[in-house]
């Protein structure tokens, strides 16, 4: 499941660096890859628990980091809804507030789960 995660995660930075657009689109694509990614880290999780390397306890507490980053990612997608209705640079401000909040809570996911399973998840969501 690891290799899948790993594989995904370069076929999407692949995918970035070949298409070159602009803010939105960009944005668009970096939202998509996180919550692909997430729903993939969650996937494992699943899986991990499934085959008893994560025990209930843990996955309440993973549950829980998750559900931090789940709401940081909303954010974002609110972010860049508001800046599409008003185009404006307080509004692409935002967006990109809300992103790099999004992306530390990523590393702090997945830091936690890599302390239970080491090299479940990347650090870093790439192509951000």
């Amino acid at each position: 499941m690891r290799r899948q995660i790993k594989l995904f995660m370069v076929m999407v930075i692949l995918m970035s660096l070949v298409a070159c657009a602009g803010f939105t689109k960009n944005t668009y694509r970096g939202i998509f890859l996180a919550g692909t990614s997430y729903d993939a880290a969650m996937k494992s999780v699943a899986d991990l628990q499934g085959k008893g390397k994560i025990t209930l306890a843990q996955r309440a507490e993973i549950n829980k980091v998750a559900n931090i980053y789940y709401v940081a990612y909303q954010v974002s997608v609110d972010a860049l809804y508001f800046y599409e209705q008003t185009k404006t640079q307080v509004a692409k401000d935002k967006v990109i507030f809300a992103i790099a909040t999004m992306v530390s809570k990523w590393s702090e996911l997945a830091g936690y789960i890599n302390r239970i399973v080491p090299g479940t998840l990347p650090e870093k969501l790439e192509g951000l």
